[in-house]
């Protein structure tokens, strides 16, 4: 029993170059986020707002983005668009991670991006749905 618990903070082999950006102004849900990508063998990239998260994006050039809903300068379905207007980054898929719940906020999101996940963050459920969408993946150079 105590091996499956351990089990759930010990890193997959590492996925060489397979980026995933975090856009979230909560300290507590950036690090149950980043840990669970790191969880995932992934590496992690972090930004507190918007419109550091669009410029992280275009630099870095991640394979998956997390996208929080409210952010401190602008909201994600927002960024969201703003990601998706752009050459280098049009084509990065987007797991909105909120809690916004209501039915209008669900919509907004998969409008905009093409997942999503409802805060509280489970990691367990968290790292599966970022295994999933990054399953077809190959790592960049």
């Amino acid at each position: 029993m105590l091996e499956k618990i351990l089990s759930i903070f010990k890193p997959k082999a590492l996925q060489k170059n397979i980026k995933v950006l975090v856009i979230e102004d909560t300290q507590v849900d950036q690090r149950v986020a980043c840990a669970a990508i790191e969880r995932g063998g992934y590496t992690a990239l972090k930004a507190d707002d918007g419109k550091s998260g669009i410029e992280l994006a275009k630099e870095q050039k991640p394979q998956l983005i997390i996208l929080d809903y409210n952010l401190p300068d602008m909201k994600g379905p927002e960024v969201c668009k703003i990601l998706k207007a752009h050459k280098d980054t049009s084509h990065i898929p987007v797991l909105f991670l909120t809690s916004m719940t209501g039915p209008d906020k669900v919509i907004d999101c998969f409008e905009q991006g093409e997942n999503y996940l409802a805060k509280p963050i489970a990691i367990n459920l968290l790292v599966k749905q970022i295994d999933t969408i990054l399953k077809d993946i190959k790592p960049q150079n």
